[in-house]
């Protein structure tokens, strides 16, 4: 059977906009990385903050340097300037002026080398999220039996004026002389600390406080009653398991449109470090629809669920679920299969030429998409014997090949790629949508004034650039046209040309004429890293290359948090998906130890840089 580990479901693959990114260097240079800030952020939030939802965009955010638990002690904490705020600390608590810790989230402390978060920052927190933050904060410093023991001494004490919430509409409110405030009032608590509340509460001219409660007891009234300004969360509750999750959903085939009768549902929940903690099987039923029910889980698991159909394994989108509502949707769309090419494109063919003593290196990359509404499983109907047709020029060494199912910075090893009579093939079938993949294919050729590189294409191409650095080799012929040249900062000037469309069945060809008056140190073509000048393009995805324009179009992917959360949420599915790719490859043999566990750390490494800002 075919393992086929990808969600298909419409709305979970929204592509990246397709073309070769690499003017990460010159934006920074340029100084446009970072927004103006055109209006202050009022002092008082719209909302009630909910530490239910600060805790978890601390743990993204801030924990690296404040440490998990919000004690000053992240990772990064040795490497600042100054020591991170201990939010911990009672002293903090009580003279902490949410306010001003808005503020300083907002905008940041540079002497400690904290960024803003706000509309400075390059990738923003909206204001809600900023006010979520102050309310974790105050969570992570408040312990949960300070807040226990203050409402048992507010409904003891206190309700009988101030009211059940705190809007001062208690049975006795009517008979009390003092002036009684709004303690449902968000601007009363945001502008105060909790050591001014607490003189206020000690001032002997207010008669009806002329109770005789301990000062310690008081801190916890006071800890208690600003829990009416925000909703407290136990930032241990976080870590306890959630008693039953319900997962469900729906298996619908995207090629007809009709629902899935049979089949069997396989649920799988990953730990953190991408470990496999439960496998559970369930029928679908006569509507198409499954649910499983998890006791004791882990709050920090992922679920993915998968069906067979047609030898190939569909996956819902990975997700997870929130303490507070420890329910999951995950519909699973299945299609059908086809041996019929013509749905299948390349959006952008792009090359990137360097240069050595005496060879070229080039890298191509396909940026791949299915329009039709079928899985493509090769012109011959078996995947075994090649799906994606690949051409490479006569001679090519070296030859390497890579894939991405995510962004530009995630390539790995393609070891699914088997040669065939017409050069090389992918096994890997092609599921519907619009960019689903990207292909990077190296390989090096003797270098020669006025070579011809050229080999088939065998899918309809949108477009083709090349780009190289200046060194005085120009391309000519095949249409090629010239976009100029751009300085890149300490890579010099990079040299770009483009080209009309290509039909299936056509041939890519550019003339190299002249030679380098520079070139780079031997460096080889099998891995992207070791490539500088194909790992800087790689890693800048900030400027699009047009084909057939006479410009560059530059498009920031920090567009707003959103965005940013949704692209992020993207790369943890898309590699999660890669993780169980490679685990059913290795457990079928089809991967050996070294290459496995090599591809596995990479993984869990880029996981690592994403993982906990996606939600």
């Amino acid at each position: 059977m075919i393992r086929f580990p990808f969600s298909l479901s419409k709305g979970h693959w929204a592509a990246p906009s397709a073309g070769l990114c690499f003017a990460l260097i010159t934006l920074l240079f340029l100084g446009t990385l970072v927004p103006s800030v055109n209006a202050q952020d009022p002092l008082e939030p719209d909302n009630l903050p909910d530490a239910n939802n600060g805790l978890p965009l601390f743990a993204d955010r801030c924990a690296n340097c404040h440490g998990p638990e919000g004690r000053g002690d992240g990772e990064l904490a040795g490497q600042l300037p100054k020591p991170p705020r201990d939010y911990t600390d009672e002293a903090f608590r009580r003279t902490a002026v949410p306010s001003s810790i808005f503020q300083t989230i907002t905008d940041g402390r540079p002497e400690g080398a904290m960024p803003p978060f706000g509309p400075a920052s390059s990738n923003p927190i909206a204001a809600d999220g900023r006010w979520d933050l102050v309310a974790a904060i105050f969570s992570l410093g408040t312990p949960p039996e300070a807040i226990k023991n203050g409402r048992v001494l507010y409904e003891e004490n206190c309700l009988s004026c101030h009211g059940e919430d705190g809007a001062g509409d208690g049975p006795d409110a009517a008979n009390s002389t003092a002036e009684m405030p709004d303690l449902t009032d968000l601007r009363y608590w945001f502008s105060r600390s909790n050591e001014m509340v607490l003189e206020r509460l000690q001032d002997t001219e207010i008669a009806d406080h002329a109770y005789s409660l301990e000062t310690d007891e008081l801190w916890d009234v006071i800890d208690y009653t600003r829990t009416f300004s925000y909703v407290y969360a136990d930032p241990q509750a976080a870590s306890q398991p959630i008693e039953s999750v319900s997962v469900s959903g729906q298996v619908i085939n995207g090629t007809t449109g009709e629902v899935l009768h049979n089949g069997t549902v396989l649920l799988r929940a990953f730990t953190p470090e991408l470990q496999e903690a439960i496998s559970l099987e369930t029928p679908l039923d006569s509507g198409g629809a499954y649910a499983f029910e998890v006791a004791d889980a882990s709050p920090d698991w992922v679920y993915m669920t998968s069906v067979d159909y047609s030898d190939m394994s569909f996956s819902s989108s990975p997700d997870r679920v929130q303490v507070s509502d420890p329910q999951l949707q995950m519909p699973i769309t299945v299609f059908d299969t086809t041996d019929d090419p013509s749905e299948i494109q390349f959006n952008q063919v792009h090359a990137i030429v360097d240069f050595t003593d005496d060879k070229i290196s080039v890298s191509e990359i396909y940026v791949l998409s299915n329009l039709g509404s079928t899985v493509f499983i090769g012109e011959t109907g078996l995947p075994e014997e090649g799906t994606l047709k690949l051409g490479l020029p006569s001679g090519a060494e070296n030859v390497n090949f890579q894939r991405s199912f995510s962004s530009f910075e995630n390539f790995l090893p393609a070891t699914e790629v088997i040669p065939t009579d017409e050069g090389y093939a992918d096994t890997v079938p092609v599921r519907p949508g619009d960019g689903v993949m990207n292909m990077l294919v190296s390989y090096e050729l003797p270098f020669e004034d006025g070579m011809t590189v050229g080999h088939p294409i065998f899918y309809d191409t949108n477009s083709a650039t090349i780009v190289m650095p200046a060194l005085g080799v120009e391309i000519v012929g095949d249409g090629w046209i010239s976009q100029g040249t751009q300085q890149m900062g300490d890579m010099g000037s990079i040299s770009s040309y483009s080209r009309p469309a290509l039909q299936a069945g056509e041939a890519v060809t550019f003339t190299l004429q002249g030679r380098p008056t520079a070139v780079a140190a031997s460096v080889g073509s099998s891995n992207t890293s070791e490539n500088n000048m194909l790992g800087i393009l790689l890693g800048g995805t900030l400027l699009l290359i047009v084909a057939g324009g006479a410009a560059y179009t530059i498009t920031s992917w920090r567009t707003g948090a959103e965005e940013v959360e949704e692209m992020q949420a993207d790369q943890v599915n898309n590699l999660l998906y890669e993780l169980v790719s490679l685990d059913e490859s290795y457990e079928a043999g089809k991967v050996d130890e070294a290459m496995y566990q090599e591809r596995r750390a990479q993984l869990l490494q880029q996981l690592a840089a994403v993982w906990g800002t996606a939600e």
